[in-house]
């Protein structure tokens, strides 16, 4: 091989530069111009991107219909309840289901409508949903804890062991269930703060609207005092609250347990009426009233703490 042959040949990469360095470039001016050319806005052409255009108006117009459709038949399907108590569990039952059926539904109708619009478009929606399958598959992996809080939320939901306006404790917060969704539960404290909690987290919680609730006295009284006298005093308030407020009773009797304890200037009795839930609140401030009231009638002390304190002889004399 002479010098002459040897400075001929060219290596694949000089070849690919000096290919691209031969293609023309298209600036913007002659972009503008290709934009311009006749056929590319021939009425066919226009005829095509209209009716595209119109189709895909269509499919959010109709998306849009349907949702406005199915949160008016549940808006309608829940006024029919309004009339019952707030914690009828009948009423609290189909908030619940009417906030899950409404957000399920803006989660199923969206999704379709922009794949039905990438369909309009010619994306291949196959190759994008078995796309989204594998991402989703990946996401999933790395997403455990929403996941987790999805299939909480829906499980807690069917087993039907909490409702909008339940009361209920949340470790140490108590509040009450404003909203139930799929992943998130919405509790307001009696403070007013909101609190949101994953439903994968709410493992643990009392509910304090189910069945019945116990209100609870705690009444304390001075050694010196007959005991047997306070326990008649403290049996008829029961029962007279009781014959007052019969709507709310979920047991016919009260119990009132006489000495509970030893305390070091009380001893204390315990007062306990069986009420529908939520009532117990107005039913333990209504009795502490009633006993305030009934010792000061019959001149029973409440006692309070007290100290004795000795003096040195010599520190009395001066």
């Amino acid at each position: 091989m002479n010098m002459s042959e040897s400075t001929l040949q060219t290596t694949p990469v000089q070849d690919a530069v000096a290919d691209s360095a031969a293609a023309p470039v298209l600036q913007l001016p002659d972009a503008i111009q290709e934009l311009a050319r006749p056929e590319l806005w021939s009425v066919q052409n226009l005829q095509v991107v209209g009716v595209v255009a119109i189709r895909i108006v269509l499919i959010f117009a109709l998306a849009y219909l349907l949702g406005r459709l199915v949160d008016r038949i549940v808006s309608r399907w829940t006024r029919r309840y309004e009339d019952l108590p707030v914690l009828a569990p009948t009423r609290q039952r189909a908030l619940t289901i009417s906030n899950l059926i409404a957000s399920t539904s803006r989660y199923v109708i969206w999704p379709v409508a922009v794949i039905m619009v990438l369909s309009e478009l010619r994306v291949d929606v196959a190759a994008l949903i078995a796309t989204a399958g594998i991402a989703g598959l990946a996401i999933g992996f790395g997403a455990q804890t929403l996941v987790k809080d999805v299939i909480s939320g829906v499980f807690l939901l069917f087993d039907n062991t909490l409702a909008i306006g339940d009361r209920v404790r949340i470790e140490s917060s108590y509040g009450i269930v404003e909203d139930i969704g799929v992943r998130l539960i919405k509790v307001r404290k009696f403070d007013g703060e909101l609190l949101m909690v994953p439903a994968g987290e709410l493992r643990i919680f009392g509910n304090t609207s189910v069945g019945f609730m116990r209100a609870v006295v705690d009444v304390g009284f001075a050694y010196k005092e007959d005991v047997t006298k306070v326990m008649e005093i403290l049996n008829k308030i029961a029962r007279d609250w009781m014959e007052a407020n019969p709507d709310v009773l979920k047991a016919d009797d009260p119990d009132v347990l006489s000495i509970m304890g030893f305390a070091d200037s009380a001893l204390t009795a315990k007062i306990i009426v069986t009420v529908l839930p939520g009532e117990q609140f107005r039913a333990e401030r209504e009795m502490r009233v009633a006993v305030k009231e009934a010792f000061d009638a019959a001149g029973i002390e409440i006692p309070f703490p007290q100290r004795t304190v000795h003096l040195p002889a010599g520190l009395l004399k001066n």
